[in-house]
């Protein structure tokens, strides 16, 4: 640990320096040549979403804004919650620019250069999805302290509400993504503009000294979507910030404040005060990933013995882990970038939705597959279930609702039942059926419940002779069961 009086000034100065650090970059805003230097340019995201409320259509209406506590607003992910309709054909062109210009206030100058790529050639910003959360009555939704915009297309989602209500625990709404291909495969993902922040974080690696290293280092990451904010008494892999050296933590700091750069200066603010109020800076732990930490020659360290490594300098990590009580980033720069931020006031109230249980120790990894398994059992009356699917998120201690459940499967798959030989069974599939107490060896055919994003990609199925069923969404089914069964959470 370092000296307490220099941490505190260093907490100071960060808090104190935002501005400086969002400011980096001074870019064009990238909007289209036609609302340049519009009369909607310069609107602040209240006045904006106060003309943007005025016009919706009651159809409009019907579509756009979700009650406040819909549990899809604890999801996040790179492609789209809702499949449509996008930006570019549910809002006249009056409606487009405002939404545009909400998408300005939810991002700095720097984020605006940073996002411009991701928005520009990644489906384009009309084909984004937009929604509003929020109880709140028409001509009200700019008023209500209940009020989150969600703007979410290829590779980014952005959340953002001014006056947020003392109920609201998540400093952004819910949690938040960008990413981006460029730089696919490529060593330091080199011209993708997100790689700012994996340079911050290998600028941290170098200042370690070898025993930090060691702790830092971690072999394979988590599922990438797994952002459940775990509290105080939550397992956090790799070194603890607080037991790295002063100039190490000082580079934590610049670390931290140009990962949230891309964020207006009022909510960085927000950021960090979140952060400190759940045990600081020293609190949090970063992983570097030794199978995503890459030499310039192509070679990773954990292909490399410890005599090997000795001769080498330390490598550039492209998937690192930052998380503490109150804080998730997740950053996947292989094989290109996909990075997850979830920040939240007070760990004790994520909870969105209906609740469902209680939980006292926590869920996640087999349990959790062993849990949608179930729901696919429950929905479709099969004996035999396979999710193969890594779960795409953890119930930490506390309260679980329909939206913890919803974050188990973000991407809503829906079940189906097919027959297949076991001629035709990948081995994965195997090995699932025979801890399910499946004899093989008698090459007959079996019906199995499974999530239908199988019948695309059958590389953990196999070859399916028969679809007898197709069903509804999983994570309903799941809902549904723990109502009836809150047991089926543990086994």
């Amino acid at each position: 640990m370092g000296n307490k009086n220099t941490l505190d000034m260093g907490r100071r100065a960060l808090l104190g320096g935002l501005g400086a650090c969002a400011g980096l970059v001074i870019a064009s805003d990238g909007l289209p040549s036609w609302l340049a230097g519009s009369r909607l340019d310069g609107l602040s995201y209240n006045e904006t979403l106060n003309l943007l409320d005025a016009s919706l259509t009651p159809a409009q209406r019907d579509l756009v804004v979700l009650p406040w506590n819909d549990p899809s607003r604890q999801l996040t992910n790179t492609i789209a919650i809702y499949k449509g309709p996008h930006i570019g054909t549910l809002f006249d062109v009056r409606q487009v620019a405002l939404i545009r210009q909400l998408y300005k206030t939810m991002l700095s100058k720097q984020g605006h250069d940073w996002f411009r790529n991701t928005t520009a050639l990644e489906g384009k910003f009309e084909g984004s999805i937009f929604r509003l959360y929020s109880d709140a009555g028409a001509g009200s939704l700019a008023n209500s302290d209940k009020t989150i915009s969600m703007i979410n297309g290829g590779h980014y989602m952005l959340r953002h509400g001014e006056s947020l209500s003392s109920d609201n625990s998540y400093v952004f709404g819910g949690p938040i993504s960008y990413g981006q291909q460029l730089g696919n495969n490529a060593f330091k993902v080199e011209g993708n503009a997100f790689k700012a922040h994996g340079d911050a974080v290998n600028d941290f690696h170098s200042s370690l000294s070898a025993s930090e290293r060691a702790q830092a280092y971690q072999l394979l990451p988590p599922m990438e979507l797994i952002t459940q904010i775990q509290g105080p008494g939550g397992k956090f892999p790799g070194l603890r910030l607080g037991d790295s050296s002063v100039p190490a933590q000082e580079l934590a700091q610049e670390m931290l404040a140009t990962i949230f750069a891309s964020y207006p200066v009022a909510k960085q603010r927000e950021v960090f005060s979140a952060i400190e109020e759940n045990g600081g800076l020293e609190s949090l732990h970063i992983a570097l990933y030794q199978d995503y930490s890459f030499y310039q020659d192509g070679m990773r360290l954990a292909d490399l013995s410890a005599e090997q490594r000795a001769l080498r300098d330390h490598p550039y990590t492209q998937v690192w882990r930052i998380e503490g009580p109150a804080c998730v980033i997740h950053f996947q720069g292989y094989p290109h970038v996909h990075a997850y931020i979830n920040v939240v006031r007070d760990p004790a109230r994520v909870a969105i939705g209906e609740v469902l249980i209680n939980e006292q120790s926590g869920i996640r990894g087999e349990a959790v597959r062993d849990a949608l398994q179930a729901a696919l059992r429950y929905q479709t009356g099969e004996p035999l279930a396979y999710f193969p699917m890594p779960p795409a998120g953890i119930l930490p201690p506390g309260p679980v609702s329909t939206g913890s459940l919803y974050a188990l499967d973000p991407f809503d798959n829906h079940a189906v039942v097919l027959e297949i030989d076991e001629s035709a069974m990948t081995e994965k599939l195997k090995k699932s059926l025979l801890a399910q107490g499946v004899q093989l060896g008698s090459a007959k055919r079996f019906r199995l419940a499974a999530p239908s994003y199988l019948l695309e990609d059958s590389r953990d199925l196999g070859g399916v002779e028969r679809v007898v069923f197709d069903g509804g969404s999983i994570r309903d089914s799941l809902i549904e069961l723990v109502r009836r069964d809150p047991g089926v959470l543990r086994g």
